[in-house]
């Protein structure tokens, strides 16, 4: 007698599943709309406060007995055109590089430099034959200088941004240096420079060229080095003329009134045009006239011309601040 066994009843997935389902059920409520968007951006580092345009402000924080100090030590670069004796002082950017007139160094400064460079990295020098700095064979025209300087500025590893300081012909040496090499410069002071076109226009009203040209006799008295500059002032000054556009950066033109204010009228109105003019080069530019000031303005009204140049190391420092924030 076989025995039979029954088969136990078969269970189908599907119900298997149905139950596991609804044992779960409690836990598979809907929990609402989530929106699936972009990560939060991380907070922006604070952007730190523009320095400030005001030239009284900053010289407000300099010790006044730092003008009475003696020049800082002079220092001697070795360049391909010889030695040329320079002082360096203070930190920060742009650097103050400051050139003298005619028959000046370094030390016609004085009264201007250790201020600036109390705000400021700040660098004069002698140009070859004056002071301590060695004498060229070179012609000394605009061009020869120029790259003199330079030489100098890459021998010492003093690199741009530059705003530009120049009295008499160092201010037309200045000129020249901020149409060659634009880039590189940020702001210009003129001192009581004279235009390139100065002497031309003078020549065209008639005017006697005793008023606009250097006497012979101070060819006759003068060191060799400053000869050579006035031999070459023309082709300095027409070099300036002809160089590129000046750049678009602050700009201000110094210019007297004691010596003018004794001159022919005529040559009086050829002048006060010429230096209005200039303050034109850039559209940043203006002009001041320095009552009871003679030629040399940095000497006669110091804080004149110091006033001048923190603001336009404060308009550069500014203008240097919106581009890192513009990043």
């Amino acid at each position: 007698m076989s025995e039979h066994f029954d088969a136990p009843p078969v269970r189908r997935r599907t119900t298997v599943l149905s139950a596991a389902m609804a044992n779960a059920l409690p836990f598979l409520k809907p929990m609402g709309r989530v929106t699936v968007g972009k990560a939060p951006k991380p907070p922006k580092a604070p952007v730190p406060p523009l320095p400030t345009l005001s030239a009284e402000a900053i010289r407000a924080g300099i010790d006044p007995a730092v003008r009475h100090k003696a020049l800082p030590p002079a220092l001697t670069s070795y360049t391909e055109f010889g030695t040329r004796s320079f002082i360096s002082a203070g930190s920060g950017s742009p650097t103050v590089l400051f050139e003298s007139g005619l028959g000046s160094g370094k030390e016609a400064w004085s009264s201007i430099f250790n201020e600036v460079s109390a705000v400021t990295h700040a660098v004069a020098y002698d140009r070859a034959g004056y002071g301590q700095s060695e004498p060229s064979s070179q012609p000394r025209d605009g061009l020869q200088i120029l790259r003199e300087l330079r030489a100098m500025l890459q021998a010492e590893e003093i690199k741009p941004p530059y705003v530009l300081v120049g009295h008499s012909l160092g201010g037309t040496i200045m000129k020249l240096f901020a149409r060659t090499y634009p880039d590189e410069v940020v702001g210009v002071v003129l001192v009581d420079a004279r235009a390139a076109e100065f002497a031309k226009r003078c020549r065209q009203l008639g005017v006697s060229r005793l008023w606009y040209e250097p006497p012979s006799v101070l060819f006759a008295l003068s060191p060799s080095a400053m000869r050579a500059e006035l031999a070459a002032a023309s082709l300095t000054m027409r070099q300036a003329r002809q160089a590129g556009p000046f750049p678009a950066v602050p700009l201000i033109v110094l210019t007297q009134s004691k010596d003018t204010g004794k001159w022919p009228e005529r040559l009086g109105k050829v002048w006060a045009a010429s230096q209005r003019n200039m303050a034109k080069m850039s559209r940043l530019g203006r002009i001041k006239v320095c009552e009871d000031s003679g030629h040399n303005i940095h000497q006669d009204q110091p804080d004149m011309v110091i006033t001048a140049i923190l603001s336009v190391v404060a308009a550069a420092r500014y203008a240097q601040a919106q581009a890192r924030i513009r990043g």
